[in-house]
């Protein structure tokens, strides 16, 4: 029996991996409600080739929403700096609430061999690739060949692989904060729920907007330093913009408060047979809207290893392969959430080398992250 932790994308899809391997799969869901799913996600070319692979991509296109361009906008002027022209890539975006239903639902038509609404608290190796013992929060115990831990940064375990001070940050590390909302398109202009990506530029602060729910949700995202999220934020950063300033005056409009990520990348990624998967594993910024598409990408790396019979080799080749592929797209994201945060002056030189790179730019930038395997 594998156990897998977590049940938000990254853990419905690592229990996903493991049922296909039809292995028995013990779910440790976690003890506290599982929360609504708000918002949307972004799937590139290696979200859709990982949903593929986990025999799900052609339900979950059909519940997309085909993206044709990524425009990046100076918030200030208003002005476009460049634009991806996507009518030829697989790109889309879907709910969460969708994503996350379609796990579930394939999961349990093939048949969960248990379900734990707990959360791991200690773990035990018994020898050198032997069963690991581990025991939860309701006072249950048991006995698994490996444990895929995709609890979250803040879960059972990235602290049992790689330390419980691994996460402490820095006194120097700002906090950023992302404001999050889904309106119905209705209640705004219809610019909005043309099938774009927009990426809007601004001091110390970047917004991000796209339809969801066939064009009829739109998914808001607005990202600043935590200092600057106080009650006036619209108008100060809106305001001022003729489009965006429309958002200012929808009245239904309901945000929330989020503060994202600046957790360290560790390459280790395994302990005995305990492993890790998505956020736990990898952190990431959301700057490359890649959080959910590499959560993807481990799961379907982790159906492949699980058809080896030897744990070990299985454990070893996903760990190795995956902490190998995402650290080079982690430090493209924490250098992309960098250069969104730039304020002041260089705000100006930001977009002037923007608009100088072009689609060109934003292409190579993209290349790298989006490729499938």
């Amino acid at each position: 029996m594998i156990a897998v932790s977590g049940s938000g994308i990254a853990g419905l899809a690592a229990a996903l991996s493991v049922l296909r391997n039809q292995k028995s799969l013990l779910f440790v869901a976690g003890s506290a409600p599982t929360a609504v799913e708000i918002g949307g996600v972004q799937i590139a070319p290696n979200g859709w080739a990982a949903l593929d692979k986990l025999g799900v991509g052609d339900v979950a296109k059909s519940l997309s929403t085909k993206l044709r361009s990524i425009t990046v906008r100076n918030m200030d002027t208003g002005a476009t700096l460049a634009s991806l022209d996507l009518s030829s890539e697989n790109y889309g975006s879907i709910s969460r609430a969708d994503i996350t239903r379609l796990l579930k639902n394939e999961i349990l038509s093939i048949g969960v061999t248990e379900h734990v609404a707990a959360n791991i608290t200690h773990a035990v190796q018994r020898g050198a690739n032997q069963n690991l013992d581990i025991a939860t929060d309701c006072g249950s115990t048991h006995q698994v060949e490996a444990l895929i831990a995709a609890d979250g940064p803040k879960g059972f375990g990235r602290k049992y692989i790689n330390g419980p001070d691994f996460n402490v940050q820095t006194p120097n590390n700002t906090k950023r904060v992302a404001m999050r909302a889904v309106v119905k398109a209705k209640s705004l202009p219809k610019h909005f729920s043309q099938p774009f990506c927009n990426l809007w530029l601004g001091p110390g602060s970047h917004f991000v907007h796209y339809p969801i729910n066939s064009g009829n949700d739109i998914n808001l995202v607005f990202t600043l330093d935590a200092t600057s999220a106080y009650d006036d934020w619209q108008e100060r950063y809106f305001g001022k913009n003729l489009i965006l300033g429309e958002i200012c005056k929808c009245d239904n409009i309901s945000w929330t408060k989020t503060t994202l990520p600046t957790m360290p990348f560790s390459d280790c990624w395994r302990r005995g047979t305990a492993v890790l998967a998505g956020d736990a594993a990898h952190p990431i910024p959301p700057n490359l809207a890649q959080g959910a598409g590499q959560s993807l990408a481990d799961a379907a790396s982790l159906k492949y290893w699980l058809g080896f019979n030897d744990i070990n080799q299985a454990l070893s080749g996903y760990a190795q392969e995956r902490s190998q592929a995402v650290s080079k797209i982690f430090k493209k994201a924490t250098i992309s959430s960098k250069i969104m945060a730039i304020n002041g002056p260089a705000a100006k030189a930001r977009s002037i080398a923007i608009s100088l790179g072009g689609s060109q730019m934003l292409n190579a930038w993209l290349a790298e992250v989006w490729a499938t395997t």
